[in-house]
């Protein structure tokens, strides 16, 4: 007697329309057949209906060959084709039933590695927009012409990230320093220089903002060794 092998059991599980139209009416009058397809397909509804993941080349190799190991270890010289194989027996166990039984464990296999290939990663959460704690229009002194702008950020409980786009401060040779003077006009501190055009971006003590300096002022500095501020004044603007 000969069953179908189980490269065509799959087949009527995965892909009905592939098998002959004899393999088919042998599974449905043979018990045997008929047990293990049903087998396959219990396997083929929990894995979904979606199709299955190829196997990598040469695993069903490997599996038959498995499945075909005599007791002493040495493996059948060939592996069987995709119509009907003999019926066989090892011990009290049909060859084909313990093949059908390790192609079984290879379409459950697939269907896992489909379902771990497929989940779609999670998205990173988006950073929180930062929350504007203070901010100011810059504006020329001698005009109050517009200048550009200042924002101060949270960047942490004890900083400030400290935002400058400053615009049309002129062609003064020098360097634009960035500084914050204390509401008191006696104190102050200098920030930096807006070494990328006129915009950048400076972290401050949180405690200064709350002892007082707020008002960010943009100066011409010439290239002198003078760290203190020259006196000319470009942009400036009280945060609030």
């Amino acid at each position: 007697m000969v069953h179908a092998d189980p490269d065509s059991l799959a087949d009527l599980v995965l892909d009905p329309d592939a098998v002959a139209d004899q393999v088919r009416a042998h599974v449905a009058e043979c018990p045997d057949c008929s047990a293990a397809l049903l087998a396959l397909t219990d396997v083929r509804r929990s894995a979904g209906a979606e199709p299955l993941v190829a196997p990598p080349a040469g695993l069903r190799e490997r599996v038959l060959a498995e499945a075909l190991a005599s007791p002493g270890g040495a493996t059948h010289p060939e592996v069987p084709d995709r119509s009907v194989v003999p019926f066989r027996r090892r011990g009290a166990v049909p060859l084909w039933l313990a093949t059908a039984a390790a192609v079984v464990g290879l379409v459950a296999g697939l269907a896992v590695g489909r379902w771990t290939a497929d989940d779609p990663v999670a998205a990173p959460r988006p950073a929180p927009t930062p929350t504007v704690v203070a901010s100011a229009a810059l504006t020329s002194l001698d005009s109050d012409a517009p200048r550009g702008d200042v924002e101060a950020f949270d960047a942490s409980p004890e900083v400030v990230s400290v935002s400058v786009r400053a615009r049309q401060l002129g062609g003064e040779p020098g360097y634009h320093e960035v500084w914050l003077i204390n509401v008191d006009g006696k104190r102050m501190v200098a920030l930096g220089f807006l070494a990328h055009g006129d915009d950048g971006t400076f972290d401050v003590p949180r405690r200064l903002l709350d002892e007082g300096y707020r008002i960010l002022d943009i100066s011409v500095e010439p290239d002198d060794g003078d760290p203190t501020h020259s006196g000319v004044s470009l942009a400036r603007g009280q945060l609030a």
